[in-house]
């Protein structure tokens, strides 16, 4: 008895491991499925048949009877049937109350049904959300497993552990232990384990950016190769599940690789194109050869490609498109062969879109899942609201209307509570659309009657992940219903339930190429819209936020740009935070410039002190700034156009922008305060008995790509009249000012001739020099010559010492991606990746690095995302700080600023923003004239400033 009970579990188990459908079942259409078995072995057949609704009343009789030891196994089987179900709650109940049986059993086989019990324990955890406990649950597993002799059930483990950790964000340790899953599984013989491993490997480089592996046990093993070989195993094993997962992990492979050659301005546009079209023929080839289920997720992961692909084609000319780089692309496709330049725009036509869409819906009745088609129908619907911004795609409203009803009611008989949440809540978002229309405020009623329903049914199941979309979609409705404070309360809701998740949304979404764009960023934004009383299209409100309201938009503001940087490295990388408040001392305060739209930008000025309301002051633009005929945008766009130009009359066009662009932030005014100086005079006023006064900017999107110290007030730039340093909402770790003379310890290494393509023309002759004025410092320099740089003798270096700061004298780039993300060593590059892996393993985790100075790195040019790179750069590798320049400046005058922030640095009670400012200021009396911004202000301090 207790053998077949195992038997049941072991093959849940490994169907929920390796199985492409997340092991929905496999219950056939049209089947009449008997109403319960008479023993386990009936059970375990109605389970493998899809009869879930018989196995599960068997499976509860069955957990009543016979001796602890079968029961536990029973209810195992029963919770395993819930979660088919999607009954989470019952799921919960049900493992909870085998351990407690196992507790009663004699030891007998009992490691080996606790041992599957913890299977399926991390199973029913992963599925709620709870990565952590997941991964712990099946470790537990597998070393019991191990302990038990029984190596395949041992990997299964293992492999549903890297699972767990992969939705932690943790990619690095997942691609270790699978690393070493695949090399133990090369010794052993052909197994399903072992294709499932190869897949999920590739996976995961795929995630982390890695085209391959080293393995040590011969070359190096590629994506494509692991694929290849995953799908090569499914054939010798006759096991199409493993064929097609493969052939859909390569698709997703080559989407991804598309995006990546479009990312970079370098790379042809056919390369980007042959990336495409070998996804698409991928997929086909899962249509083809796959079983239907199969079959329909590569035809739903192609209408999302091209769906992605035809929105930025249709509104990149209206609006800004989410990803620049993609609308250039798709404007670029001239280049292409006229044949391939019509398949792909034919790809992108409404017509082409709708009759991929009728192709799947015609596959949805014969699926041999119910469970499976529930989500197709939901994907689908997903997609429609993505078509809304291309009317030409005839796909009308009622039958999506009926689509999701019939979803509705498929999900309600099938019990799954988690369907039933989305697809109540996709159904208010249609009604939603039905008001955009209609105007009829018994649409928006329904909208919200619907969304309530969703919210309360996503909670009733402790599904976050599910919760904040129907939280959020509810505070949009209040919102268009009027009802500001009940939509302020819906929104925070949503902020709150996705600061408790964040991290694991983001890692799990990790190739959806716009789904923080879409899903997470406009919850934040549209938050503090609502708190300080902005509607798009209207006059401004006169609001005066609390000062409750005001801390609430100051972490609201912190969060996102948190979310921005770990979405750039699609992991957590954000540790314990110290409140900025609570960091700033007399002379040091905080600025929020938050862009509410081209024409308006508030500011939130935060003082130093322990109660973050009353440290809070709020500033509104007058309104004749807010009429100027030039917007924010374009102003920042004609300073960046102007940064590093040498054309003549660059420096003026400069000037007067960046004139322009001053009285948006600094002749703001108190809000609520008649007669209330601007916020210049408030700076002013607060600093006037300082000696030093340094400003924290926490910049809002496009102004990250400025320098805030060009600012100009028509007399004198920004960073003339104070230290400047960049936070942008990332951790304020405690704030420790560096050591002077021989008790400051620094790593000095650079190379001045280039070996790495496409780089060998960028000599930098400097670098000696300005490696040689370091050692002339004072501070005690442990420099690393450059035939000695190479990414082995650095981390040596690392590894063998302790310094406050790391110098690096070469070149780099700061990108919107991480892929491009780099310095380069002697002959080599070190990714943004492998630097955090060099500093973490280092005794930088005990003595953290206090500054990492970038000198001759640069950030893409006018992209306000590459700045997340440098300080995302920063938080990876530990340290405290980083300075860095936003465009390459001249050789020479590195040299000198080196020569000017060491110097400065050296001086007692002097900060490093300070440093930086003095240095700043040296370079711009050295190079005085015309245009002598190019040298000085391009450097930019992102952490810690004291």
């Amino acid at each position: 008895m207790v053998h077949t009970l195992l038997r049941y579990l072991v093959i849940a188990a490994l169907s929920l491991a390796l199985s492409l459908g997340g092991g929905w079942g496999r219950s056939v259409q049209g089947r009449t499925c008997p109403d319960v078995g008479a023993n386990m072995s009936q059970a375990q057949s109605l389970y493998e048949a899809g009869c879930s609704e018989a196995a599960l009343q068997t499976l509860q009789r069955l957990s009543q009877q016979g001796t602890p030891l079968s029961q536990a196994a029973a209810l195992g089987n029963l919770s395993l049937t819930y979660q088919q179900l999607g009954q989470w709650q019952a799921a919960t109940e049900a493992v909870a109350a085998a351990f407690e049986r196992l507790t009663q059993a004699n030891q007998g086989s009992r490691l080996a049904v606790q041992a599957q019990l913890l299977d399926v324990r991390g199973q029913l955890q992963l599925a709620r959300g709870q990565a952590e406990t997941a991964a712990a649950s099946w470790g537990q597993a597998a070393r019991l497993h191990r302990r038990l002799n029984q190596p395949e059930r041992e990997i299964v483990s293992s492999l549903n552990q890297a699972r767990a950790m992969q939705a932690q964000g943790l990619f690095q340790r997942v691609k270790s232990q699978l690393a070493q899953v695949v090399t133990t599984l090369d010794q052993q013989p052909v197994s399903a384990p072992k294709a499932a491993a190869l897949t999920q490997l590739a996976d995961v480089l795929r995630l982390t950016g890695d085209t391959g592996i080293d393995l040590g046990n011969g070359p190096q093993r590629t994506v494509v190769s692991l694929l290849s070989e995953s799908w090569q195993l499914g054939q010798d094993l006759d096991r199409p599940d493993l064929q097609e997962s493969a052939l859909l992990s390569l698709g997703n492979y080559y989407r991804y690789r598309f995006f990546q050659a479009v990312a970079q301005p370098d790379v042809p546009n056919w390369r980007a194109y042959n990336d495409l079209i070998k996804a698409f023929y991928a997929y086909e080839r899962v249509v083809a050869e796959g079983s239907s289920t199969a079959g329909l997720q590569a035809q739903l992961n192609w209408l999302s490609l091209q769906t992605d692909l035809a929105r930025h084609r249709s509104t990149m000319a209206s609006q800004p498109p989410h990803d620049p780089a993609l609308a250039s692309w798709l404007e670029q496709t001239a280049d292409l062969p006229d044949r391939q330049r019509q398949l792909l725009l034919a790809s992108l036509e409404p017509a082409a879109l709708t009759a991929q869409y009728e192709r799947i819906l015609e596959q949805l009745e014969d699926l041999p899942s119910q469970r499976t088609a529930i989500y197709a129908r939901i994907s689908l619907a997903r997609n429609w609201f993505a078509w809304r911004e291309l009317p030409e795609v005839k796909v009308a409203a009622d039958q999506i209307q009926r689509l999701l009803d019939q979803t509705v009611l498929q999900a309600r008989q099938l019990q799954d509570e988690q369907a039933i949440a989305y697809a109540l809540g996709y159904q208010g978002r249609f009604y939603e659309y039905r008001w955009q229309v209609s105007r009829h405020p018994a649409d928006l009623s329904r909208a919200v009657d619907l969304t309530r329903q969703a919210m309360s049914q996503a909670q009733a199941i402790l599904a976050d992940d599910i919760s904040y979309q129907w939280q959020h979609q509810l505070g949009r409705l209040l919102r268009l219903q009027g009802q500001r404070g009940d939509a302020i309360a819906a929104y925070r809701a949503a902020f709150e339930t996705l600061e408790s998740l964040r991290s694991d949304l983001i890692a799990a979404n990790a190739d959806q190429r716009f789904y923080f764009q879409d899903n997470i960023r406009p919850i934040y934004r549209e938050l503090v819209e609502l708190l300080l009383g902005y509607e798009r299209g209207q006059q401004p409100q006169a609001v005066s936020p609390s000062p409750q309201q005001l801390d609430l938009v100051r972490r609201v503001m912190d969060a996102l740009q948190v979310a921005e940087l770990e979405n750039f490295f699609q992991a957590a990388c954000v540790d314990a935070t110290v409140d900025l408040g609570q960091s700033l001392q007399p002379g040091e305060v905080g600025l929020y410039p938050i862009v509410l739209d081209d024409h308006r930008l508030d500011v939130i000025l935060q003082l130093p002190g322990e109660n973050a309301g009353a440290s809070l002051r709020y500033f509104s633009a007058r309104t004749d700034t807010s009429q100027t005929e030039a917007g924010i945008s374009s102003l920042i766009q004609q300073i960046r156009d102007n940064l590093d130009a040498t054309n003549p009359g660059a420096a003026q066009q400069l000037r007067t922008a960046s004139q322009r662009l001053y009285p948006y932030i600094f002749e703001s005014v108190e809000a609520g305060q008649p007669g209330a100086p601007t916020l210049a005079v408030a700076l002013e006023t607060t600093m006037a008995s300082s000696d030093s006064r340094t400003l924290i900017f926490v910049l809002d999107g496009v102004l990250r790509a400025i320098p805030p110290g060009i600012l100009y007030d028509g007399e004198q730039y920004l960073i003339e009249k104070y230290a400047i340093a960049l936070n942008l909402g990332i951790e304020v770790r405690q704030l420790q000012p560096l050591p002077t003379g021989a008790d400051l310890s620094i790593l000095a290494a650079g190379v001045e001739v280039l070996g790495v393509a496409p780089f060998q023309r960028n000599i930098l002759p400097g670098v000696p020099q300005e490696l040689a004025l370091i050692e002339q410092s004072g501070a005690t320099v442990q420099r690393l010559p450059e035939e000695e740089f190479t990414q082995a003798n650095f981390n040596r270096q690392l590894n063998q010492g302790r310094y406050q700061v790391v110098h690096l004298a070469t070149h780099g780039q700061f990108a919107s991606n991480r892929e491009d993300t780099f310095i380069l060593a002697k002959n080599e590059r070190i990714s943004v990746d492998r630097l955090s892996t060099m500093f973490r393993n280092t005794q930088a985790i005990q003595n953290p690095v206090e500054l990492i100075v970038f000198s001759a790195c640069r950030t893409a040019a006018g992209d306000d995302r590459a700045v997340l790179g440098l300080a995302g750069a920063t938080v990876q590798a530990g340290a405290r700080s980083a300075i860095a320049t936003l465009w390459s400046v001249n050789d020479r005058a590195s040299v000198r600023f080196a020569e000017s922030f060491y110097d400065h640095l050296a001086q007692p009670n002097t900060s490093r923003a300070v440093a930086l400012q003095q240095a700043q200021l040296d370079l711009k009396e050295t190079y005085r004239g015309v245009g002598d911004y190019r040298h000085w202000a391009p450097y930019v301090l992102v952490g810690s400033w004291r």
